[in-house]
């Protein structure tokens, strides 16, 4: 019966870190400036990004953000690693809080809420399972590099687009003449923007090691094969792509068509600049939150042109932001200590 048991958790979690890569493409809108921009018809973009967001989950699922979420953070005294509870608490807290936020329209980062729900998991396992320190749990280093990335990411994103907007103004925008040399320039800078996105929707799946660190954290407890990882982390992918192209095609049609206003040249600025920094944080094995480093862009862009920018809006936004990793993790820990006295670790 036990076994049995065991199976259908496995199976279960499986499932969820599935769905949660189709959410992942669900909940994208990298393509928005993309379409809005009419650089490709509607579905052809949404096949592109969705193939990009795949390649990028799938080419770096052997290592980089997933063994962060999967194995990293947790330090040397935990020796059992995570358990299949332990994953399965992760996922419900991280879910749960993430659909709260969605009914009460605040902004919320599935990085974020996942990272916290890992640390309360931990924190409650060593306080009440016995044979582990609260200062052999985690990988106080990794930990302290991944918090601190979620700072840093978004202000880089704000000085690079800054910083990009001025030197391209400088040496090329500022010295067109005319509206056909205008509208010349934005066409050709349609194309540099195609290449923008697609190359931010790679760093994207990259990044987003939620679904695909589950699944490896079910590899470290030998629930899983090596093999059966990477055939569920091709699946993940691929369910990532159909994210994209059946649920997020709404979320990316109506933000299109707030930016049709927006030139292709300022939309190749924002791209380019939160993919190089999903790209950093990616090779640096951190999980960060795209959404703030786009929103950090559009600010940058806003201030390089001296346009006025909502503050009051802004910094309730980073209240929402900051509130997640300590309210998910405070959510973890009561939903796994409330199975540990069922009996279930």
């Amino acid at each position: 019966m036990a076994e049995e048991l065991t199976i259908i958790l496995v199976i279960v979690l499986i499932a969820m870190a599935v769905g949660l890569a189709f959410s992942i493409g669900a909940n994208d809108e990298t393509l928005a400036s993309l379409v809005g921009a009419g650089v490709l018809k509607f579905k052809f973009a949404l096949v592109l990004g969705g193939i990009a967001i795949c390649s990028g989950m799938i080419l770096f699922s052997r290592g980089f953000v997933p063994e962060t979420v999967g194995r990293s953070l947790l330090g040397e005294g935990l020796e059992e690693k995570y358990t299949n509870c332990m994953l399965l608490t992760v996922l419900i807290s991280s879910i749960v809080w993430l659909i709260v936020g969605s009914f009460a329209g605040i902004p919320l980062s599935s990085t974020h809420s996942l990272i916290g729900s890992i640390v309360g998991v931990v924190i409650v396992y060593s306080i009440f399972q016995g044979g582990v320190e609260i200062s052999t749990a985690f990988n106080y280093e990794k930990l302290r590099d991944v918090i601190l990335s979620w700072f840093i990411s978004p202000i880089s994103g704000l000085l690079i687009t800054y910083i990009l907007f001025k030197i391209i103004a400088k040496f090329f925008l500022s010295r067109l003449r005319g509206l056909n040399q205008i509208e010349k320039s934005e066409k050709t800078f349609k194309w540099f923007l195609l290449i923008a996105v697609l190359f931010a929707e790679i760093w994207v799946g990259a990044n987003s090691g939620e679904a695909v660190g589950i699944l490896l954290g079910l590899r470290e407890n030998n629930s899983i094969t090596g093999g059966q990882y990477l055939i569920f982390a091709i699946l993940c992918g691929f369910f990532s792509f159909l994210g994209i192209y059946f649920a997020a095609r709404y979320v990316i049609r109506n933000l299109a068509s707030y930016m049709i206003d927006t030139r292709p040249s300022e939309g190749f600025i924002i791209q380019m600049s939160s993919a190089i920094i999903l790209m950093i944080a990616t090779l640096f094995t951190l999980p960060i939150s795209h959404s703030h480093v786009i929103v950090f862009c559009i600010v940058g862009m806003s201030l390089a042109q001296k346009k006025e920018v909502d503050y009051r809006g802004l910094g309730k936004m980073g209240i929402y932001w900051v509130l997640t990793f300590p309210i998910a993790a405070i959510l973890a820990g009561f939903v796994y200590f409330g199975l540990s006295m069922f009996g279930f670790s």
